[in-house]
């Protein structure tokens, strides 16, 4: 597989590519190296190296703490019946 082909592939499908690599006894290195990629690469793609292995970010949209406007209850105001304005009495 070609370094374009493997970054054309979902994040899910990509680690298990990579997990694949490293059953066959290859280190994290050894992996990337032979898909022809970066670390940089992965990060872009959303994958990472935890406890020995390649896990893809599954919630990816998630991780802003910044309001979209979807949030259930949410009104002018705040989050359901909780009035920011007054802090932790607000709630």
């Amino acid at each position: 597989m070609t370094r374009d082909e493997f970054l054309a592939l979902d994040a899910p499908e990509a680690a298990e590519v990579l997990n694949k690599l490293v059953a066959e006894g290859k280190s994290k290195d050894e992996a990337l190296a032979e898909e022809g990629i970066t670390q940089a690469d992965l990060m872009k793609a959303q994958i990472f190296w935890v406890k020995d292995k390649f896990i893809a970010r599954a919630w990816g949209g998630y991780t802003s703490t910044k309001r979209t406007g979807n949030e259930a209850g949410d009104d002018e105001k705040g989050v359901g019946g909780s009035d920011p304005s007054k802090g932790f009495a607000g709630i």
